[in-house]
């Protein structure tokens, strides 16, 4: 199988996962990386006309990929795909944005926070897509590529940088600072739910109490 076999057979949804393709890419990493590069290059250029194809699949391969190999000339890419407004990333790539994008993000990171501060901040951004971002910092802090301390002063910041308007954003805010453990932030937390900027539906207030109480 040639490079061309594997991108044609990854290129569009088929009813199957292109096991064949993708096992042949993880052997062909310094062949095929250059042309998933091409692949997430493209759809940067002009994400709304990927998006208007409901079939195609390269995006979403090339990004898996990219993730395993740990290729962080992807990071700048994504972000660029991933800062579109409103739904052009669940076009893009579904329910990957929800379950893999913030693994996908950290993978390509190389332990870089930048890239995933510039989506979290990026108030144009879908809110799910910032909340992947936020969970990436997470996925760091796990891995022991940034410490504890480190994101929770990034996160702790955030508290006078987002808009104060409810949202996902402020969900995975205070969820992902409750995770990390909320001792320092528990009055922005607090002062976050008091004006109804966290649905109590994702995160409850005695979540967080819960959490703090456990040092």
């Amino acid at each position: 199988m040639d490079i061309l076999d594997i991108l044609r057979q990854m290129e569009r949804n088929d009813g199957y996962f292109a096991r064949a393709a993708v096992t042949e890419a993880l052997a062909r990493r310094d062949e095929i990386v250059p042309e998933l590069l091409r692949i997430l290059e493209a759809v940067a250029d002009d994400p709304q006309r990927y998006a208007k194809e409901p079939d195609y699949m390269a995006l979403t391969y090339a990004m898996f990929l990219l993730a395993r190999f740990r290729e962080t000339r992807a990071c700048p890419l994504l972000v660029r795909i991933f800062s579109a407004p409103g739904e052009t990333a669940f076009d893009l790539v579904g329910e990957t944005v929800t379950e893999d994008l913030c693994s996908i993000l950290a993978s390509v990171s190389g332990g870089d926070l930048s890239g995933m501060r510039a989506l979290i901040e990026n108030e144009q951004a879908n809110e799910y897509v910032r909340s992947a971002a936020m969970k990436g910092l997470l996925t760091l802090v796990a891995t022991g590529q940034r410490t504890r301390d480190e994101v929770m002063e990034y996160f702790a910041s955030l508290f006078g940088k987002l808009e104060r308007t409810p949202g996902h954003a402020w969900n995975a805010l205070a969820s992902c600072c409750t995770r990390l453990g909320p001792e320092e932030v528990l009055e922005q937390i607090q002062r976050a739910f008091e004006d109804e900027l966290v649905e109590p539906f994702m995160i409850q207030w005695s979540d967080v109490e819960e959490a703090a109480s456990l040092g």
